[in-house]
């Protein structure tokens, strides 16, 4: 019943809103069995990848069917996820092991990415024989010599674990939380299970996200030993909206993922603690949609130098957050709404050891 029902509410979207659909929108209403076996491309604008998944969440977020999803909101984690939750988390698994096979890749697929300027091919290496799954092209790296390092040997110099947008700091309060949008969510939910989550009661949480034609490698902020390094399951949420650009017959309607800190409490994510020179760091590679395969390449014990990877995301678009203590005393010079790359400054401690 549901299904039919949110089936019926997108025919009205589309007698409402007849420009804000393309054709391919449309024969894509039901897109839950051609995703599965679904062989990504691009437009020249490297915007195709990015509208496909948000097609898919556009359904989801349907009134008929949000209702029936466990909701974004703080609390201890749900002990089960209601049967949609948990069909989309399910729905996410066979879609990532296809593009991990041979099939998800083609000459003619690879090059609509060639000729999208927006994913800057040249600036990676390619292998030789070529990539051999859409996940593995996903995953690609940068050609040496391409992460330039804002002062290596001065630990107390943050750098951008991702090439991302940032998009805000926040203070943990006394409580141990993090108010945003009016909404608390406790650090313990974020850092679920860590024992390290009552060292950054008062310290600070900044939020970046990535878009689906970046580089998806993330990379040690500053230099230290690994402490803890795992995944922690969760939803594979995305909020998904529609926006008119331009006026009456000529707009047209596109799609748009409100990328808002918050919903991160509640996401498949991964998490690596430092023990650094400042005090303990916790970076959080974030999932979001189907892009909630994160894989860690740091390991517990390990020491890494400021910028070193520690993990790659496959598939899509994702977010980074950063988890620092009060006493390393971090001031954040990065400034919402600009994109950095991976290595550039974006704040510097002051710590009171």
């Amino acid at each position: 019943m549901a299904y039919e029902k949110v089936v019926q509410e997108l025919q009205m979207k589309i007698v409402e809103e007849p420009n804000g659909f393309t054709n391919s929108s449309r024969r894509s209403i039901a897109p839950e069995a051609a995703l599965l076996l679904w062989v990504p491309s691009e437009n020249f604008q490297g915007a195709d990848v990015y509208n496909h998944f948000c097609l898919f969440y556009f359904v989801l977020d349907q009134p008929s069917t949000k209702k029936l999803q466990t909701p974004i909101l703080p609390g201890p984690s749900p002990e089960s996820l209601t049967w949609s939750s948990n069909w989309m988390v399910q729905y996410a698994k066979p879609q990532g092991q296809f593009l991990d096979t041979p099939e998800s890749i083609t000459p003619e697929s690879l090059e609509t990415f060639r000729d999208s300027p927006n994913y800057n091919m040249g600036d990676y290496l390619e292998p030789r024989g070529g990539w051999r799954s859409y996940n593995e092209f996903f995953a690609r790296n940068f050609k040496p010599g391409y992460i330039p390092v804002a002062v290596v040997s001065d630990q107390t110099i943050i750098v951008s674990p991702a090439d991302s947008m940032f998009d805000g700091q926040w203070e943990i309060r006394s409580d141990s939380g993090v108010t945003i949008k009016t909404i608390h969510w406790k650090n313990s939910e974020l850092l679920e299970g860590s024992p390290f989550a009552d060292r950054f009661t008062q310290g600070i949480f900044t939020h970046a996200f990535l878009n689906p034609a970046e580089y998806h490698h993330q990379h040690a902020p500053v230099g230290g030993k690994v402490v803890e390094a795992r995944v922690i399951p969760g939803q594979v949420y995305l909020e998904t909206k529609t926006r008119l650009l331009g006026d009456g017959e000529d707009g047209v309607m596109f799609f748009d993922a409100p990328d808002n800190a918050g919903y991160q409490f509640c996401q498949t994510r991964g998490l690596v603690v430092f023990e650094t020179a400042i005090g303990l760091v916790a970076v959080l590679p974030m999932g979001m949609a189907q892009v909630s395969s994160i894989v860690l390449t740091a390991e517990v014990g390990q020491t890494l130098r400021k910028k070193e990877e520690i993990s790659y995301f496959q598939f899509g678009g994702s977010d980074t957050v950063l988890v620092f203590e009060a006493k390393s005393n971090v001031s954040v010079t990065a400034q919402v709404g600009t994109h950095y790359k991976v290595g550039n400054r974006i704040a510097q401690a002051f710590p009171e050891l």
